[in-house]
């Protein structure tokens, strides 16, 4: 037992190791800055995936080389660390079989953020991925 645990051990150091090296991060929200994480993305997704979050952006006139990065563990401290009270919030949705982009607003603010902060995440059931864009400005 005690040898398969050490195994497991070195197993899991090592890939976090790995993953890390090229990104300087294992997944989008321990990274540091937003440098390299669209090109984590990117990499991650399939052909078909990826093309639908650069439709994505395109629809929304975001160039992937501005995009800034927010994950929902750290919005309500940025927020507030900055000063910015209220906010807006647009959910995009768009799964590889449809491709149909699809947007609900939520939390719609008199007040704005200085620039737009994106989250990306998706999903992969039944043989299709869902991706989940959510754009706070």
């Amino acid at each position: 037992m005690r040898y398969l645990l050490s195994i497991y051990f070195f197993l899991h150091v090592f890939s976090v190791t790995y993953s890390q090296g090229k990104y300087d991060f294992d997944i989008p929200a321990r990274a540091k800055s937003n440098e390299c994480v669209y090109e984590w993305f990117i990499e991650q997704l399939d052909d078909v995936s990826d093309s639908l979050v650069n439709q994505i952006f395109q629809s929304i006139g975001v160039s992937t080389d501005s995009i800034q990065w927010m994950y929902p563990t750290d919005l309500f401290d940025i927020c507030h660390e900055k000063g910015w009270d209220y906010y807006s919030r647009k959910v995009y949705f768009v799964n590889d079989r449809d491709k149909q982009i699809e947007c609900m607003q939520k939390n719609i603010s008199e007040n704005k953020l200085p620039h737009s902060l994106f989250n990306l995440s998706y999903f992969y059931k039944d043989g299709i991925t869902t991706l989940v864009l959510v754009e706070y400005y």
